[in-house]
């Protein structure tokens, strides 16, 4: 069963949310919506509630709950390493092991970078953070040209001095523009790029439809690429531990994306284009079994499986993945001469 399901009208729930008036974010209907969860994780002044679209099946915060200078102030992380007690320093590594499996899905989803008439290829990482991505783009990919546009000053200047006192020298600080992908940048940046980013972004915004119509357009036309990964909405983890499901709705996370809603709002968005929803798991079986046992997370050390231990890790995550009940999705919208490329 699909933790969508689970929301499907249950009879002992009151579906009514009275406390704010009520729009979904992908369709516009103010129908009053189904009520998820009444508490999300560090909403101290108990306001928001997650609740689901009657019309489109969306999962949402209401009231919409997006703070920048929450990102300004770093205040995600901060919440993490006290509220779990992750230590800074393993965030900072696990960033940096999902920077490299990011780089690696580029190749196992087809994707060459290829620049066009001989450039050099362009890539955008919206919304970068310390700039993980980008400095293992740079390392690995020299041949492609690497811009980090992140809102937060505070995390940009983190993440450069973070790479400046690392001894590898094959790691430095990616180029960063302290920003955000509005219509100004559109302009600036048009049908520039040939490929963009988005990792775990999307989640974060009060308008999911109007981002990705904006990072469309700044891509080639005729092969341009978008990349966005997103938590998993359908996360099978979810529906077998309590404790994880109710720690999934946190105010960071506006939106919350099904595989199937988030297939409707690309395809919806990009009428001409290749589109493909495929699932990805992020932690490791070690860390699924704390959560199933103990019903509570594993805390200064969750497991990332740096690497394929053994086939049990292996054909645990495969098959997941293939049902999409992983703790992530990836999203590629293929337009033009990209649209045949990973199928």
């Amino acid at each position: 069963m699909s933790i969508t399901n689970i929301f499907e009208r249950p009879k002992t729930m009151n579906a009514a949310v009275p406390h704010d008036p009520f729009r979904c974010l992908l369709c516009g209907t103010a129908e009053t919506p189904h009520l998820v969860q009444a508490e999300v994780t560090g909403d101290s002044a108990g306001g928001l509630r997650a609740v689901q679209c009657l019309a489109c099946s969306h999962v949402q915060l209401s009231p919409p709950a997006y703070c920048l200078d929450l990102y300004d102030e770093d205040g995600q992380v901060a919440f993490v390493v006290g509220h779990y007690g992750t230590p800074i320093e393993k965030l900072f590594e696990h960033s940096a092991i999902e920077a490299r499996r990011r780089v690696a899905r580029f190749a196992e989803h087809g994707e060459a970078l290829q620049g066009r008439g001989g450039e050099r290829a362009r890539l955008l990482d919206v919304g970068g953070g310390y700039g993980f991505f980008g400095a293992a783009m740079a390392a690995v990919r020299p041949d492609v040209d690497t811009l980090v546009l992140e809102p937060s000053a505070k995390r940009a200047e983190m993440g450069r001095s973070h790479f400046e006192q690392r001894s590898d020298p094959a790691f430095s600080p990616p180029t960063f523009e302290v920003g955000l992908l509005d219509d100004a940048f559109v302009e600036q940046h048009r049908a520039s790029f040939d490929a963009v980013t988005l990792w775990h972004v999307l989640e974060h915004v009060e308008d999911p439809a109007g981002l990705l119509e904006r990072a469309g357009a700044l891509l080639n036309p005729n092969g341009g690429t978008l990349w966005i990964e997103v938590p998993n909405l359908d996360d099978e983890l979810s529906t077998l531990s309590p404790a994880y499901r109710r720690r999934n709705f946190m105010r960071e996370h506006v939106s919350y994306f099904s595989p199937a809603v988030l297939e409707r709002l690309a395809r919806r968005a990009f009428t001409a284009a290749s589109t493909e929803v495929v699932g990805y798991q992020r932690y490791g079986i070690f860390n699924y079994m704390h959560w199933i046992h103990a019903n509570a997370p594993q805390g200064a050390s969750p497991d990332m499986f740096e690497r394929d231990r053994w086939w049990l890790e292996a054909n645990w995550r495969t098959v997941r993945e293939a049902a999409r009940t992983s703790d992530a999705l990836l999203l590629i919208v293929r337009l033009g001469g990209a649209a045949g490329a990973g199928e």
